[in-house]
């Protein structure tokens, strides 16, 4: 009697193949996210580096000076409004950007006077400016890693803000506050004209922050500005910290918070927040206000436009707030939770405020 051998099999059947891909499908969906959670974990700490570099760098400008650095409004009549070069500026020497700072100082002779001669200004990319070798380049310390967006292909894009405090000084809420107006703004930032007048901050020493530097905050974060949103992006949380909304006002900063929450319109100036490190004009997005909550709407100004005062939150692509760099050199994760008065108490040098988070 003879035998014949059994057929070896050569492969999987269709129903064994389907599970295997259905298996591998299930591990890829659970993989993903734990992946792109490492990899935003990852970026979250380069970012919280960034502004303590960034940070430090301000107490060795200040251990130098005996004062911060100060962002020029205005320019003189060499440059006018766009020879008001930001604080970034003076901070490049104390962050390993030397070599840039030295090409601007040769071409503008002396920062201190703020003259950009006849080379140079500060930069954008489509408004007047004159600096393109040392402001034109994206610095990395000036730009979070979980940003998304650019303008203009990125030339000179910057994603941190100073702390230019809020829009009224103690008590926050109430009807009858006193306006933080142009001279005497309560954060960190000091704007002064490129001449002497009084619409002039005070240059910032140590001893002006009496609530302490641990309990101020100097650096924030903002998602550059998206212009692509054309119709206001008003329903989307991501689309609305992407955009400027108009002007707001009110008698405290309660009710100028709630005012520009209410805003409708856009400042009409699509392609600017985050456009150029170099130019202090509030527009370009080189501070940001405290009288708005992490990662709420900005809006462009409660007051003037030249001299700091500005209504842009702190915002990030990070999951659920942003990261702020305190005047002490620390950096510390805050919520979108947290509450009005510890975010305005953060944003204030001198009011007395509890900050406890």
């Amino acid at each position: 009697m003879c035998i014949r051998p059994r057929a070896s099999r050569s492969g999987f059947t269709l129903v064994e193949l389907l599970v295997v891909i259905a298996i591998i499908g299930v591990l890829v969906a659970l993989l993903l996210p734990a992946v792109q959670s490492a990899r935003e974990a990852a970026r979250r700490t380069q970012c919280t580096n960034n502004l303590k570099q960034i940070a430090l760098a301000m107490q060795n400008y200040h251990d130098t000076y005996n004062s911060f650095p100060i962002s020029i409004g205005w320019g003189n009549s060499a440059g006018g409004a766009y020879s008001g070069y930001s604080e970034k500026v003076f901070l490049m020497p104390y962050i390993e950007r030397s070599a840039e700072y030295d090409i601007f100082a040769n071409n503008n002779k002396t920062v201190a006077d703020a003259n950009p001669g006849p080379n140079g200004g500060a930069y954008h990319a489509t408004w007047w400016g004159g600096n393109p070798q040392s402001f034109s380049g994206r610095i990395p310390v000036f730009n979070c890693p979980s940003n998304p967006n650019q303008l203009h292909k990125g030339a000179g894009n910057f994603t941190y803000a100073i702390n230019n405090g809020t829009s009224h000084y103690e008590p926050h809420t109430g009807s009858n506050a006193t306006l933080a107006t142009e001279g005497r703004h309560n954060g960190m930032a000091a704007f002064m004209y490129a001449w002497n007048d009084p619409g002039n901050d005070t240059a910032l020493t140590m001893a002006a922050l009496t609530d302490g530097t641990s309990n101020t905050a100097a650096y924030s974060e903002f998602v550059i500005q998206n212009p692509v949103y054309s119709d206001g992006a008003t329903q989307k949380k991501r689309e609305i910290k992407a955009q400027v909304w108009t002007w707001a006002s009110g008698n405290s900063t309660a009710l100028t918070r709630a005012n520009c929450l209410s805003q409708t319109g856009l400042s009409g100036r699509p392609d600017m927040r985050g456009a150029a490190f170099s130019w202090s004009f509030v527009g370009n997005g080189g501070t940001y206000s405290h009288t708005m909550l992490p990662n709420e709407k900005s809006c462009h100004s409660y007051q003037g436009d030249w001299l700091g005062s500005n209504l842009l939150a702190a915002t990030s692509e990070h999951t659920g707030g942003v990261v702020v760099g305190m005047a002490d050199g620390s950096v510390r994760f805050t919520s979108d939770s947290v509450s009005q008065a510890v975010w305005w108490g953060m944003g204030t040098r001198n009011g007395g405020e509890a900050v406890t988070q």
